[in-house]
């Protein structure tokens, strides 16, 4: 589905519920034609709901990402995961990411849009690492997430990209 048909859709729809109507089909559209499995490992579904939970009462679930990456071979060029969403102008959106117990990884979330990026679970200041990240969306547009594993370690997570209720 073009994305600049989308946006004409939302553009042409006169009330909040049609908006959000077109913006919930697309969003399930795209994900359905962009998600993939990282080295074909089954499906941690105990993983996905726990993180599901964790999202919070306040979160209502979109898409999930299975994530699994191996150590990195050079410490300045550690392993990523990227996916491309379109995400619409005045949602509150949260990403949220759970680590399995089986990897040392702990699972890094950054958010760009074309300018760079807007948003991470990581803080540079104190090197914490949160479990979620909430984005309020200013403009309706491709995204790109990426998640890596701190330092370089190899991992497994799930993120889980939620729509935040208000």
């Amino acid at each position: 589905m073009n994305v600049f048909f989308i946006f004409a859709l939302l553009n042409a729809s006169k009330s909040k519920a049609m908006k959000f109507g077109i913006l919930f089909f697309s969003i399930v559209l795209i994900s359905f034609s962009t998600g993939k499995k990282t080295f074909g490992q089954s499906r941690p579904d105990k993983l996905v709901n726990l993180c599901v939970r964790e999202s919070g009462s306040d979160a209502i679930y979109l898409k999930d990402y299975v994530v699994k990456l191996p150590k990195a071979t050079r410490p300045d060029n550690p392993p990523v995961a990227r996916h491309t969403l379109a995400l619409h102008k005045n949602i509150h959106y949260r990403f949220t990411i759970c680590n399995s117990e089986k990897y040392p990884g702990k699972g890094i979330i950054r958010i760009y849009d074309t300018k760079g990026m807007i948003a991470s679970n990581f803080s540079n200041k104190s090197g914490k690492i949160y479990n979620s990240v909430d984005f309020f969306c200013k403009k309706s547009g491709p995204y790109t997430v990426y998640i890596t594993f701190k330092d370089g370690e190899p991992g497994m997570a799930v993120s889980i990209l939620s729509y935040v209720k208000q």
